[in-house]
């Protein structure tokens, strides 16, 4: 929720993490629809083993299975836009990438069963609610979708990936709130006392101070 003096507090990594999740929710459900619209038996499209986050989708980190679902985020589509209200709406960048291993041109097919699925969940379930339960993201657009060969890592054997470009936008990123503080003699805001000291004291430990120079080398201290 809301802090009262600071506002929103929404971090990139909040918005990142609920992304993730909210795909991880539904594709599962939506490999289903597909293998019922293709006359395929139950669990024919392999479910996503790994799910992960980057910035930059260069290279993968080796020890992670497939089929993998990556979030690609790298910041703000365009400027954020300020409402009346003084509260600040952002729209950000996503690829939203699926990465497939198969045999024999498996891992193009994998990849579009598995474009489907991506699609239908940008498009259709729009509201994305945030870790904290409170804050959330909507759809915003839909610019980009491509698979593509990754590698050859032997004869017969591929690695592929689907990737789809969407932007979500952050309803109330950030909010004007007054500068929060206590005013000094000079006008200077200072920041309001910590209602909780950061390391308070534990009533359970107690400081003993041993003075070592009178012991031995190999003598145990009581």
């Amino acid at each position: 929720m809301s802090d009262e003096a600071f506002g929103e507090l929404i971090a990139f990594t909040d918005i990142e993490a609920g992304v993730l999740a909210h795909y991880k929710l539904w594709i599962d459900t939506w490999l289903s629809a597909r293998e019922r619209n293709q006359n395929l038996t139950v669990g024919a499209i392999a479910r996503p083993r790994s799910y992960i986050v980057k910035q930059i989708c260069t290279a993968l980190p080796g020890e992670e299975q497939t089929p993998l679902v990556v979030a690609v985020s790298d910041g703000f589509n365009i400027e954020p836009t300020r409402r009346g209200t003084g509260r600040w709406d952002a729209l950000f960048r996503f690829g939203i990438a699926v990465v497939c291993y198969g045999n024999d041109g498996g891992a193009r097919v994998l990849c579009g069963h598995y474009q489907t699925a991506l699609i239908g969940i940008a498009t259709r379930h729009r509201l994305i609610v945030l870790p904290d339960g409170v804050h959330a993201v909507v759809f915003d657009d839909l610019t980009d979708l491509k698979i593509e060969d990754i590698d050859e890592e032997a004869i017969g054997r591929s690695m592929a990936s689907v990737r789809m470009t969407v932007t979500y936008r952050a309803i109330a990123f950030t909010a004007e709130t007054p500068i929060p503080g206590i005013p000094d003699g000079n006008g200077i805001h200072q920041p309001p006392p910590d209602p909780v000291p950061p390391w308070p004291d534990d009533p359970q430990v107690e400081s003993v101070d041993v003075d070592v120079e009178n012991y031995l080398a190999d003598e145990v201290i009581p």
